[in-house]
């Protein structure tokens, strides 16, 4: 059996708190952004209300790569970005917080619990804690690791999912953030509880597990392949002793790879979590390219890429600085 270790749980907490307060603002405008792609024509009911298909196609395209002549409630990340600034607050850009910090905490107290056990038990197959692993090898630990994130973050998702996707409609309300964030939050409970029972935490688990697994495929082999490439240019045998800088670029580097792969399982996502859509994510997916066209599904791409860098960035230098410094004064 795999062996579970403390210090990896607190590790993944301390990676959790770097990763969710430096991609947060980034997040919410990933979410406002998703949601507001049923708003926008794409080619299929451009054709319906008179509009060119090609000019449909253009607007999705702005909003997906930013562009400033989108019309519609966002034009784009920027747009988005200092909109809900200076309309809600700044406070704004860290709403669902509370949430969002207890998704990072279970997803990463779970996936650097899990990944780090499986390293373990496999050094110790091949007689070598310290053995790195093939590239092949590092994508098969981390989709396995990605059935386990899956499961404890779903209802952390869901809340936050929905709490992000509200705008304030009173400017006046800024004051009162905090108040507010709280009654959202327990508001937003009871809501799902009495629309959905204790199921509904857990709507959207498809589409979350479907962008998961490969995510975290990719996401820990691209990682683990990046220090290992790293390690040998300068020599060096064991991951501990990589600096901090290549830690966050490798993590950095491993988030921005796999949010681009997996994004249009985060749109099918976020629809069905916020509400907006029902069904399978195989069926969400599907309604959004007919609807809207294939380039919806990579609706809030800007966003996802530019919150995975300072993101995963932070959340790789808390686990292995914390990691590191748990072991020197505290050996289970």
């Amino acid at each position: 059996m795999m062996e579970i270790s403390a210090l990896d749980a607190l590790s993944g907490v301390c990676g959790a708190v770097c990763c969710t307060y430096a991609g947060l603002p980034f997040d919410v405008v990933k979410v406002r952004l998703q949601n507001q792609c049923a708003q926008l024509p794409g080619a299929a009911h451009a054709r319906a209300s008179g509009m060119s298909a090609a000019h449909g196609s253009r607007m999705l395209a702005a909003c997906v790569t930013g562009a400033q002549r989108m019309p519609g409630p966002y034009r784009g990340l920027g747009d988005c970005l200092s909109r809900v600034a200076r309309e809600e607050g700044a406070r704004a850009l860290y709403r669902g917080a509370v949430p969002a910090l207890a998704s990072a905490v279970a997803e990463n107290v779970t996936g650097i619990t899990v990944q780090h056990a499986c390293h373990r038990k496999l050094g110790s197959f091949w007689g070598n804690p310290d053995a790195r692993f093939t590239l092949g090898t590092e994508c098969l630990l981390g989709g396995f690791t990605g059935l386990f994130t899956a499961v404890a973050m779903c209802p952390f998702e869901v809340v936050k999912v929905r709490i992000q996707a509200l705008r304030s409609a009173e400017p006046a309300s800024r004051g009162s953030a905090g108040a507010s964030g709280t009654q959202n939050l327990v508001a937003c409970v009871r809501k799902v509880l009495e629309q959905d029972g204790a199921m509904g935490f857990y709507r959207g688990i498809t589409g979350l597990s479907a962008r998961d697994v490969p995510y975290n495929a990719i996401f820990f082999g691209t990682y683990e392949g990046t220090c290992t490439l790293i390690m040998h240019s300068q020599g060096i045998a064991r991951k501990d002793e990589l600096r901090p800088w290549a830690v966050m670029s490798a993590g950095g580097f491993a988030g921005a790879v796999g949010w681009s792969i997996v994004i249009p399982f985060d749109v099918a996502k976020t629809r069905l979590q916020s509400g907006k859509m029902q069904g399978s994510v195989v069926h969400a997916l599907r309604t959004i390219a007919a609807k809207e066209g294939a380039r919806a599904l990579f609706f809030g791409w800007a966003a996802a890429v530019t919150r995975a860098v300072p993101a995963n960035a932070g959340l790789f230098f808390g686990v292995e600085m914390s990691g590191r410094w748990l072991r020197q004064h505290w050996d289970d």
